[in-house]
């Protein structure tokens, strides 16, 4: 949602008017990151003025009560200036999108001491600074002359804001547009640049909006600049008026929430669902509520492709070093043929002839054994001895080697299953056990706290539960479910562990038995399939396996169900 000074000038009405007089009880950092101050106004609960400078799209709300951490550094500074401070004003800078909070306090003496807070709401270049006799006592960002030709933030010196835009003389470049327009058919970028040029405080979003319908390119240009000049700035009147006022905004939606909001009516959004809200507040807080949740999924979204790229590389480096093994081992199963090369040659020694590169012997016509020259009958015979001790030894490596390398290929197997399907808290744990996987002495032990399982209720007496992460699987396996509590687990590919616990003595019923096996097949990787074979067995017959990723067991006296996959037990 795309913010101009006119929207930041209402905002500041609304917080005048919900918070004038108030006094600053807390200023600390949301989880989110953005600075939050507390003010109680007129005995009210804990308005929080939320300051998001920093977003792709800075913004301003109001929030209920939320978790404020104190935090060192600019906040702290803010936060001791202005604890217990009245606010006497809220406004902003005409042309801006400055939001200017003014508090004081009286001490006990009648000495009246007073702060200005700025939250500059610029993209790319938002500040968030406090002020005390026009000098800067603090800022969220410094720069020096050097890094900033037109101005300095420098906590110390004098405070300059941001300089205006200002309108540029004549009306040559509209002209030139509009000539340009009507030969090229389509020039409505120049246009909208020339127009902004001579009103720059015209926003974006109502020059776009002016210019939304079909322009009369057959009129003379000279008339259409002014007609185009006219309406722009009697836009512009209408919404500095309501900017000042508090007449309903017009919110424009899409399927993926608000698309546009304004204080008058946009022609470029008319194919939009169009919503009257009394307050600019709740469009704000929701705007910036829909994208954070954005820049989350994307950043999660990020994240989840990042380390399932990094796993996809260490398993595509494990089936190539398997596929070499195997090689090895192919090649070392010819142990034998070396052995039996070795007793022939001591058995025809005195027929082998002397520099002879090849021997056949008269007892096995089919064989032909392969000769150093070099070497007389015996000393061959020990030569293909030692080959064939060498390679006994790398059969055996190579199967231990396959046995290790078979272990990690399923552990990164069904660690990239769980990195597809984990969310929130659970990512993290996934993280820690890529991180667990790939550098197991340096990897750390997560602190955090798990989420439990899933549960579904069957009956009175029965339930399911579902692991929702490698460690959360094995804490259901081994340390949640009893001996004789039911596991289930898809066959043959990564998925949850499933326990279906009965309570008391009874077995549990067929359609218990199948609901916890369609669980188990939701929650796995053949989620999609029509039909997937759930292996099922009691928990006393489930073991881990060593040095393996949490959550990769053994099972032994299992059944099997083919079963549709379901998210939910079906109804009784």
């Amino acid at each position: 949602m795309r913010t101009d000074w006119t929207l930041i000038r209402r905002i500041a009405r609304e917080l005048d008017v919900t918070l004038r007089s108030g006094r600053v009880r807390e200023v600390g950092l949301l989880p989110d990151g953005r600075l939050g101050i507390r003010v109680r106004a007129r005995g009210a609960g804990g308005d929080t003025i939320a300051l998001d400078p920093f977003a792709p799209t800075p913004s301003v709300t109001l929030e209920r009560d939320p978790a404020l951490t104190p935090q060192p550094g600019w906040p702290r500074a803010i936060a001791d200036a202005i604890l217990g401070m009245r606010v006497e004003r809220i406004g902003s800078r005409r042309g801006d999108r400055l939001l200017a909070i003014d508090l004081a306090t009286r001490s006990r003496f009648g000495v009246l001491s007073g702060y200005r807070l700025v939250a500059e709401l610029v993209p790319r270049f938002g500040n968030v600074l406090l002020l005390k006799d026009g000098s800067l006592v603090a800022a969220a960002k410094e720069f020096s002359s050097s890094q900033n030709a037109l101005r300095t933030v420098v906590v110390g010196e004098t405070y300059t804001p941001p300089p205006l835009a200002e309108p540029k003389p004549g009306r040559e470049p509209l002209l030139r547009a509009l000539e340009r327009a009507r030969q090229d058919g389509d020039a409505r970028a120049a246009v909208l640049k020339a127009l902004r040029g001579i009103l720059p405080l015209l926003p974006i979003a109502l020059a776009e909006s002016v210019l939304a319908e079909p322009l009369p390119l057959a009129d003379d240009v000279e008339r259409l600049a002014d007609q185009l000049l006219a309406k722009a700035a009697a836009v512009l009147a209408e919404v500095e008026v309501a900017a000042e006022g508090s007449s309903d905004v017009f919110v424009y939606r899409n399927e993926g929430g608000i698309a546009a909001a304004h204080l008058v009516a946009l022609r470029q959004f008319e194919a939009a669902s169009l919503e009257r809200l009394p307050s600019l507040l709740e469009t704000f807080a929701e705007g910036a509520a829909d994208a954070r949740r954005i820049d989350r999924t994307r950043g999660s979204q990020a994240r989840r492709t990042t380390l399932a790229t990094r796993a996809q590389r260490h398993l595509d480096g494990l089936l190539r070093d398997r596929a070499e093994l195997e090689r090895e081992r192919a090649d070392a199963d010819a142990a034998d043929n070396l052995r039996r090369d070795g007793e022939l040659l001591y058995t025809h020694l005195g027929d082998v002839p002397a520099r002879a590169s090849a021997f056949v012997p008269a007892s096995e016509p089919s064989r032909t054994i392969a000769l150093d020259p070099d070497l007389d009958a015996k000393a061959n015979a020990a030569a293909i001895f030692k080959r064939y001790r060498k390679a006994i030894a790398r059969r055996e490596h190579a199967v231990k080697r396959l046995e290790t390398l078979a272990q990690r290929v399923r552990a990164f197997e069904e660690l990239l299953w769980e990195i597809e399907r984990a969310e929130g808290a659970e990512f993290a744990e996934v993280a820690a056990e890529f991180d667990a996987l790939v550098k197991p002495r340096a990897a750390a032990k997560t602190a955090e706290r798990r989420r439990p399982a899933l549960e579904f209720a069957l009956a009175d007496d029965s339930r399911v539960l579902v692991g929702r992460s490698p460690r959360g699987n094995a804490d259901l396996t081994f340390r949640i479910a009893r001996p004789d509590d039911w596991w289930f687990h898809a066959r043959g590919i990564p998925g949850a562990h499933v326990v279906l616990r009965i309570d008391g003595r009874r077995e549990p019923t067929d359609p218990e038995l199948e609901t916890a096996a369609a669980l188990a097949a939701y929650h796995s990787k053949a989620r999609a399939g029509a039909t997937v074979a759930v292996d099922y067995t009691t928990r006393k017959h489930v073991r881990k396996q060593r040095d393996a990723l949490p959550g990769l067991v053994w099972y032994t006296h299992a059944r099997t169900l083919d079963v549709t996959p379901r998210a939910t037990p079906a109804n009784p």
